[in-house]
């Protein structure tokens, strides 16, 4: 049998032989591979791997920038002077996001997201549908556009997938459309957007539509054109369009950002945070190890040199310790794959949506190499130290422990800094842990301006093409809240532009009595929503001053707002709006009266900084698409057909949007900091479990080998006391060491989660307090056991075991 396969078969019976040893050290190592597996696979897709465009390194994304806003929308006639212009960039395309109401068929009427593109805007990215045609320059004439690209979400909930798709009508908005093409799943272009269609770049939009910033641009930069050079040259055509006759205001910043770099923002500090933190627990598993192989290689001293004096070959023994610890390494390596496939599913809700397809969240062949070669080298890592002993044993010594004498390895001051080095890594993610939960517990204390409490919403959607005056929009969305509030168990019902944490916050710039236009380019701009009657009682927000607005509040009367506290206090020097004037600068040249205060609201999200925010009566200010907000006792599965109901009394083509609870809804936007709070507390109870172990076996091992020591003592008269103190203190003055480094490492990590934290501060007093004292207490625990243990030898049987 050839050497190699003969230490093969002798290691796998060894590894047999001592199950615990070995279901410890594969444990060990499976957690701490599984985690950094799990990972770096999700940074690598996130972070790492390049998009899915063809030469995804020239796209950026174009922005209009002003003095209260970094990035805003570009409007039509920009991305027309850029396309017509700009000589940095290969190709500008845009992009325009609408909801639309698809009906038809028989099946209910849904509500669907809608991407209008530019013609060359998927050539330019280097994706073709999967099936069918893309759009032709023919497809982006006026009257010509009444063609889709369907995504494959809706052709496989509309058509079940089939091929037979192509060339069906849609009714989209009352209009007929054709099916010319679908794309593949992998298309995560703009996020949940159901269905693509043309858009028309029309004359006159800007007339209709002004101050209209919505599109979403897109360039392919000539290659090797820097972005400061195509900056300048954006700017520099703004400019010129913003002093062409009947153009007003000053032109717009430009601001550019790569595309790749757009994609990643919401996600790669957390991931990196991440990837740092379970580097340090793979860190923590790898001296846990080592440490667990260093006390083997030490109780198989006697059986190292004796088969050294029986003429083993130093490369024989190093290469059979070398081997156990390589397969001991595979199986936890092998082990910690499966587990990563776990964690990947926890990962997945780290990740913005948008960012990646949940299908394409896989481990990489490559990134399964690297797990490979992490097993191989941590193999090799924590081998080397005991293989070269062995390879130094002499059958010298093999003949003195033969004989009962006593060799000394010389790897206690070894195992004793790697015991410093677990405690020191483990404390750092035990802070980050500490500093994140109690971020989300004062999420959970914020006060929200709201009761979520037994509130529902849901999306409302009129078709478009039924309601294009404001008169017949405020009829239906009227006739809807009275059938609403006529259910049973329904206490009250409104409807708003939005509601808290739904997203879709309109912005607007405003002025006061007295001042100039100019005014309104430098302030911050307020958030405005539109309600109807009853939308602060069915939300519980409290009105501080005033009243609410009313259904009284109609076109034909007095043009009014409601204004939360926050802009009450920035904006009017004693605090007091009531009866002050306001214009809008969205809203055309009239000011309106301030005739209610109401509390503030967090919209954005639960941890935000309150922002001056107005709300305008629904009969004032209609819009096509609002949310309906119910208060009522009744479960949510009973109520959702009854609403279904109710919408087709209004109108057969009104859909039913998704309903969802509030406090649901709160919940979600709790979810990203909620899994990174627990996953980093998994991670920090892994690391502080490893160090424990480890603390545990320095201590143990220094036992066995003081056993005769301790013996004496006892046998001289020492108390218990004094060896538990004796034994205990060592395992205190490693632990003490190892916390005065990890307090570095934790210093550098909360200021880093500075920008993720919310009620609590980055030093803050407990968690640096708390840490240690946990720490400290594993310590006692792990020198105790020992030292409980020493003493249950009597005196007489330690010496005589020497």
């Amino acid at each position: 049998m050839p050497p190699l396969l003969q230490d093969v078969r002798l290691a796998l019976r060894r590894m047999l032989r001592e199950r615990a040893f070995t279901l410890v050290v594969v444990a060990t190592l499976a957690l701490a591979i599984g985690a950094t597996t799990a990972v770096f696979s999700v940074v690598y897709q996130v972070m790492l791997r390049p998009l899915p465009y063809a030469k995804p390194e020239q796209l950026v994304r174009l922005y209009q920038s002003s003095a209260q806003r970094e990035r805003l929308g570009v409007s039509h006639l920009m991305l027309q002077a850029w396309r017509e212009h700009v000589r940095a960039f290969q190709q500008v395309e845009g992009l325009a996001l609408w909801d639309r109401t698809l009906t038809g068929d028989g099946t209910a009427p849904e509500r669907v997201r809608t991407g209008r593109a530019t013609a060359g805007l998927l050539s330019m990215l280097g994706v073709q549908p999967m099936l069918g045609r893309a759009f032709g320059q023919d497809d982006a004439a006026a009257g010509q556009d009444d063609v889709v690209l369907l995504g494959h979400g809706l052709w496989q909930r509309r058509f079940g997938g089939l091929p037979a798709a192509l060339g069906q009508s849609l009714m989209l908005d009352g209009r007929p459309h054709t099916v010319v093409g679908v794309m593949p799943a992998s298309f995560r272009f703009a996020p949940d957007v159901d269905l693509w269609k043309p858009l028309v770049l029309e004359p006159g939009w800007e007339a209709q539509h002004p101050g209209d910033v919505t599109l979403r641009v897109v360039g392919r930069l000539e290659t090797g054109t820097p972005l400061d050079t195509a900056r300048k040259e954006l700017e520099a055509v703004a400019a010129r369009l913003a002093r062409e006759p009947g153009m007003t205001g000053q032109p717009p910043g430009v601001r550019l950002v790569p595309l790749h770099e757009l994609v990643v923002e919401g996600a790669h500090e957390r991931l990196w945070l991440l990837s740092g933190i379970v580097a340090l627990v793979l860190l923590v598993a790898c001296a846990n190890v080592a440490n667990l192989l260093l006390a083997r290689a030490s109780s198989r001293e006697r059986e190292v040199c004796v088969r050294a004096a029986l003429g083993a070959g130093r490369w024989q023994l190093a290469r059979q310790l070398l081997v156990e610890s390589a397969l001991l390494a595979l199986a936890g390596g092998a082990s910690g794959l499966l587990l990563a496939l776990w964690g990947l599913d926890l990962l997945r809700l780290l990740i913005p949506q948008g960012v990646l397809a949940p299908e394409s969240l896989r481990l990489e062949p490559h990134v399964l190499a690297i797990a490979f070669g992490v097993s191989l080298s941590t193999s090799l890592l924590f081998g080397l130290v005991p293989a070269m002993r062995a390879a130094r044993a002499e059958a010298q010594g093999a003949l003195g422990v033969a004989r009962g004498g006593r060799t000394l390895t010389g790897s206690g001051r070894l195992r004793a800094l790697l015991v410093v080095a677990q405690v020191a890594l483990a404390l750092v993610p035990l802070v980050g842990a500490g500093l994140m939960l109690r971020t989300l517990r004062a999420l959970h204390e914020a006060p929200l301006g709201f009761e979520p409490r037994d509130v529902i919403a849901t999306d409302v959607l009129l078709p478009g093409n039924k309601y294009e005056d404001d008169a017949r929009k405020q009829l239906a969305l009227s006739s809807l809240v009275e059938n609403v509030r006529a259910i049973p168990g329904v206490s009250s019902a409104a409807l708003a532009s939005t509601v808290p944490l739904w997203g879709r916050n309109g912005v607007s710039s405003f002025l006061l009595p007295g001042e100039s236009a100019s005014a309104a380019d430098t302030r911050e701009l307020a958030t405005f929503r539109t309600v109807s009657e009853g939308l602060f009682e069915t939300l519980g927000i409290a009105l501080k001053e005033g009243r609410p607005l009313a259904d009284t509040d109609t076109a034909s009367a007095p043009r009014v707002m409601v204004v939360n506290e926050t802009f009450a206090r920035r904006h009017f020097l004693d605090g007091h709006a009531l009866g002050k004037q306001v214009k809008l600068t969205m809203d055309g040249e009239d000011f309106r009266e301030v005739v209610g205060v109401v509390r503030d609201v967090r919209h954005g999200s639960v941890g935000e900084t309150p922002q001056a925010e107005v709300y305008l009566p629904m009969n004032q200010f209609a819009s096509l698409y609002m949310v309906l907000v119910v208060r009522s006792s009744a479960r949510l599965d009973a109520l959702v057909p009854i609403l279904r109901e109710r919408f087709r009394a209004v109108d057969p083509d009104l859909p039913l949007g998704t309903v969802r609870e509030m406090e649901e809804v709160v919940e979600a936007s709790l979810g990203t900091t909620r899994v990174l709070g627990g996953l980093l507390a998994l991670l920090a109870g892994l690391g502080l479990s490893l160090a424990g172990v480890g603390l545990y076996g320095v201590v143990a091992y220094s036992v066995s080998q003081r056993t005769r020591e301790l013996g004496i003592r006892m046998a001289l008269g020492a108390t218990d006391s004094q060896v538990l103190r004796l034994v205990v203190g060592q395992g205190a003055r490693l632990a003490t060491a190892g916390v005065a480094v990890g307090l570095v490492g934790a210093a550098l990590l909360a200021r880093s989660l500075s920008g993720m934290l919310y009620g609590v501060r980055a030093f803050d007093t407990v968690t640096f307090l708390a840490v240690p004292g946990l720490l400290g207490v594993v310590a006692l625990l792990a020198s105790w056991l020992p030292a409980r243990r020493a003493l249950q030898v009597s005196p007489s049987e330690a010496l005589r075991s020497e």
